[in-house]
C-alpha cells in the first residue's frame, strides 16, 4: 500500500459481505475496547474501528515538531509544480535534497503530509528540500538542478530522498548518477526487489534503506542492506517498527535527515 496522503481508503465491500463486515466489527470492537479504544472507534463505525486497529498495529502518527520552519517557494519548472523548503536563516549557496514523492502523491505532499520542513528545521540541517510534481516524468539532471543553480542553490553534489515508488527512483537516480553527483541517498519502502536494484552501483554512494516491519517489501529492503553492507558500502538504516503509513514515515524521518546532513557537504 502507498499510504501517501496520510492512509489507505478503506476498501470497498459488496452487499454480500455486509455482515462479514458487520461480525468483523463486533469482534474487532470488543478487542479495542479490552485495550481502551473501542468506545471511540465504535463511535464513528466501521471506519474508525479500522483507524483504530491501524494505530495498534502500525503505531500513532507523531506529531510534528512545533519548531517553526523555514520558508517555502513556489514556482513551476516545465509547467509542473516545484516546491522549494529552505532551513530557518538560509543563506545563498545551500546544496539541496531533492525528494520523490510516492504514486499517490504530489510536490505538496512532502509538507502538507509529512511536515518535512518542520523535521529540517527542527534538526538543523542546512540543506533544502526539493519537490517536484509528476517526478518520473521530469528531467531531474537536464532541468530541474539548472533550475535550482540559477536560484542561488549549490547543486554540484546533491541529495535524493524518496518513499515507496519515490524510494525506488531515488535508488535509480542515485546509480545513474553516480557518486560525482550525489552525496547520499534515502529511501523507505522502495518499491524494488532486491534482485533489481542497482546495488554496485551505490557503493560508493552513501545510503540509506529502511522499511517498517509490516511493511511488504520489508524482506526486499532487508536484503538490499545487507547486500550493500556486504559490498562495502556505507549503509545504514533497516527494518523498525510500523507499516507503510504516515506514521512510519514521520517516524523515521529525523532519522533520515540527519544522515543527509553528515553527508551532504559544500564543494
Amino acid at each position: 500500500m502507498d499510504a501517501e496522503r496520510g492512509g489507505d481508503e478503506a476498501p470497498s465491500h459488496p452487499s454480500g459481505d455486509r455482515g462479514h463486515l458487520g461480525r468483523r466489527a463486533f469482534l474487532v470492537g470488543g478487542g479495542l475496547a479490552a485495550l481502551g479504544l473501542g468506545g471511540a472507534a465504535l463511535a464513528v463505525g466501521p471506519d474508525g474501528i479500522r483507524g483504530a486497529y491501524a494505530q495498534i498495529v502500525c503505531g500513532a502518527v507523531p506529531e510534528p515538531p512545533v519548531t517553526s520552519p523555514g520558508t517555502l517557494q513556489r514556482s513551476r519548472v516545465d509547467r509542473r509544480r516545484v516546491i522549494i523548503g529552505l532551513p530557518p536563516g538560509a543563506e545563498d549557496g545551500l546544496p539541496a535534497v531533492i525528494m520523490l514523492h510516492g504514486a499517490a502523491g504530489d510536490a505538496r505532499t512532502p509538507f502538507d503530509v509529512y511536515a518535512i520542513d518542520r523535521y529540517l528545521a527542527a534538526g538543523g540541517g542546512r540543506f533544502a528540500v526539493v519537490s517536484i510534481d509528476d517526478w518520473p516524468s521530469a528531467d531531474i539532471p537536464g532541468t530541474l538542478l539548472p533550475y535550482l543553480n540559477t536560484n542561488g542553490m549549490d547543486t554540484t553534489k546533491i541529495g535524493l530522498m524518496g518513499w515507496s515508488s519515490g524510494g525506488a527512483g531515488a535508488l535509480r537516480l542515485a546509480a545513474e548518477l553516480g557518486p560525482e553527483q550525489v552525496a547520499a541517498v534515502v529511501a523507505a519502502s522502495p518499491t524494488v526487489s532486491a534482485a533489481q536494484a542497482p546495488l554496485r552501483e551505490l557503493v560508493d554512494i552513501p545510503v540509506w534503506l529502511g522499511c517498517g516491519e509490516r511493511d511488504a517489501w520489508a524482506r526486499q529492503t532487508q536484503t538490499m542492506l545487507k547486500g550493500l553492507k556486504a559490498l562495502g558500502a556505507t549503509a545504514e538504516g533497516g527494518i523498525t517498527e510500523g507499516c507503510q503509513d504516515t506514521a512510519y514515515r514521520r517516524r523515521v524521518l529525523p532519522e533520515q535527515l540527519a544522515f543527509l546532513a553528515r553527508h551532504i557537504q559544500r564543494t
